[in-house]
């Protein structure tokens, strides 16, 4: 009976991709991001919501100009978890996909995400691997420019059960969730604002709720990394301990003990 009930579940129809991108000053980057998005992605299977957090460079000037994007402009910066949650609410996707904009996405990203994301009822969140991430979600790689990137990219992005691994925890430069599993558990916490340990809470409240995390190595796109925090590191450091903090208090344990509480063999 619950083969059975796989089956109906995987012709179950997935709707469109609700894409949530946080901008903040970085205009070149955004512009990386977007356009690898209308490239690589399939028209018609998602949509582009940007929330910038009063950029001064540019980018609200350039973003306005784009016609196939929802953009929402704060007054001030509000912070990933607050921006991030400004997106969801406005989502109409049966998923959401959660996107830093110092990334580039590639061939099949999204459809090998949402391949292993729909294969069954007890996933609630999946992810990518790519060249620069912690949480063991970077994979060895070669390349000296984006050609040569996506080159490799095709190489990856063949998708792949064998490749699907379950995980305690994701990291939410490129995370992919249910919709469904958000009007279950909430929205992000905005007391990790401006950012910082938001991704290991929501992580631990999907696992909380019963599903799984899923990190899909049949799909790699590129992060750039650290881009909006990297300029002030020491302030950066401090953040973490802040946050890290915050979430010992939530939870009454590290996020360390945490993304390793029940942790799956794969």
């Amino acid at each position: 009976m619950s083969c059975c009930l796989e089956d109906l579940y995987q012709t179950t129809p997935q709707g469109i991709t609700s894409i949530i991108v946080l901008t903040y000053n970085k205009l070149d980057y955004s512009k990386l991001c977007i356009n690898s998005i209308r490239q690589y992605t399939e028209p018609d299977s998602y949509e582009v919501i940007v929330i910038d957090n009063h950029s001064t460079d540019g980018t609200v000037e350039w973003l306005q100009d784009q016609q196939d994007i929802r953009i929402i402009l704060n007054s001030e910066n509000a912070g990933f978890p607050t921006g991030c949650n400004q997106g969801i609410k406005a989502a109409k996707g049966s998923s959401i996909l959660l996107l830093n904009n110092d990334t580039i996405v590639t061939p099949n990203w999204l459809s090998n995400l949402k391949n292993c994301l729909y294969s069954s009822y007890d996933i609630g969140a999946v992810g990518a691997v790519t060249n620069s991430c912690s949480n063991f979600q970077s994979i060895p790689c070669e390349y000296s420019s984006i050609e040569e990137m996506i080159s490799f990219s095709r190489q990856v992005n063949n998708s792949n059960p064998n490749l699907w691994e379950d995980r305690a925890r994701l990291v939410g430069y490129c995370m992919l969730i249910k919709a469904e599993i958000i009007n279950k558990i909430g929205l992000l916490d905005e007391a990790f604002s401006p950012g910082n340990y938001e991704d290991d809470d929501y992580c631990l409240r999907i696992r909380n709720a019963g599903y799984r995390l899923v990190l899909c190595r049949d799909t790699f796109i590129h992060h750039y990394g650290s881009v909006t925090f990297g300029e002030q590191a020491n302030q950066y450091n401090s953040l973490l301990l802040t946050n890290r903090q915050k979430f010992i208090e939530k939870w009454g344990m590290t996020p360390h003990f945490a993304a390793h509480m029940g942790k799956r063999k794969t």
